[in-house]
Order: structure tokens, then C-alpha cells, then sequence
């Protein structure tokens, strides 16, 4: 099998996307450090070898060098979804992140702040409505399947809101059958 299509293959992901899973919005790495970044240009998120890039990135760490899979999901699986979807998902054999970038937002008062985590937690539990919807109508139950996890990434120049985090938290697993809302923008696959 080649390297990485067996999850894809497990969670049925190319049928479940038809014509639009092409190779465009899937990559694999094997590193034991990956650094992932939504480009500013292609608006797609992409693996990155740049160190300058680890301010704005999810680190990935893969201290056994397993296959990871980064799916591209906002402007490349997904084009133009009404309010919005989640920039990627990055996954080994047993667990998914889906993940939105914030790393432009920007202000200090609680209402900005508010108002971005807001967004992003919106965009999150719309994807897992898109995935589990399509996923479901081919008999996966995306839940059962994989350990799922929500990240929203911010700069490490933004405030840290550790309270407004906490209720994001509590709110988003309510809302999502107890899915972490993860503020961390390093991950680890063991």
C-alpha cells in the first residue's frame, strides 16, 4: 500500500470527497519533528521545513516517526464553505486533529478575543458535521474509528485568555459529544 493510504483508505475518505480528494490536498512526512503553517499565498496549509515558520505553526511532534497525514481541507478539499471549515487535519493510524489557524488575529480586549475564538470553534464544529455526515452516509462512524481532537492555533504573541479558554473548552466538548478543544499548538503521535 502506499505510505499513508491506509487511513485514508480506512476512514474512506477519498469516497467520501469523490472527485475533489486528489493528491492536491493530501501530503505524508515521517519526520520526528513536522511543522505545519496555513500559507499566506495559497491560502492551504502545507508541511513546512522552515524553522523562521514555527512561531505561526502547529509542531508536530512524531518521536516514532510514523506516517502522518496532513489533509488541506479550507481551499483545497473544501472550496468556499458558507461560514466557513476547518484549514486541515493532520492524523496518524488513531488519532485526527482537525485544525484552525488564527495566527493573524490580533487585539487584547475579551471581546476580540472572544469573537476569534468564537469563529474558529464555529469553523471546527462544522467540519466535524461535514466529515461525520459524509463519512457516516458510507458507513464510518468517524468518532468509533479514530481518536478525534479540535485545535485552534494562535500566535504565541496572543493573550492568553486562560479563562475564556477553559469555558471555550467546556462549551465545545457539550456541544460535540466531549471533543477536546485543544489551545496548544504542539501536538504529539505516539
Amino acid at each position: 500500500m502506499t505510505i499513508g493510504i491506509d487511513v485514508i483508505d480506512k476512514l474512506k475518505l477519498d469516497l467520501a470527497f469523490d472527485n475533489h480528494f486528489d493528491d492536491d490536498c493530501w501530503t505524508v512526512r515521517t519526520d520526528s519533528k513536522l511543522l505545519v503553517v496555513d500559507d499566506d499565498l495559497t491560502r492551504k496549509s502545507r508541511f513546512s521545513d522552515d524553522e523562521m515558520d514555527e512561531e505561526r505553526a502547529l509542531i508536530i511532534i512524531n518521536s516514532h516517526n510514523k506516517v502522518i497525514t496532513l489533509i488541506s481541507i479550507d481551499h483545497a478539499l473544501i472550496e468556499n464553505h458558507p461560514g466557513g471549515i476547518a484549514d486541515c487535519a493532520v492524523m496518524d493510524d488513531q488519532k485526527l486533529a482537525f485544525v484552525e489557524f488564527k495566527t493573524n488575529a490580533y487585539g487584547n480586549s475579551d471581546e476580540s478575543i472572544r469573537d476569534t475564538f468564537e469563529k474558529a470553534s464555529n469553523q471546527l464544529k462544522e467540519t466535524l458535521q461535514v466529515f461525520g455526515g459524509k463519512l457516516t452516509s458510507l458507513g464510518v462512524d468517524l468518532i468509533e474509528a479514530m481518536a478525534v481532537e479540535c485545535r485552534i492555533i494562535v500566535s504565541h504573541r496572543y493573550p492568553k485568555a486562560s479563562a475564556l479558554k477553559q469555558d471555550f473548552r467546556a462549551l465545545f466538548a457539550q456541544e460535540t459529544n466531549g471533543i477536546d478543544l485543544i489551545f496548544e499548538r504542539l501536538i504529539e503521535f505516539v
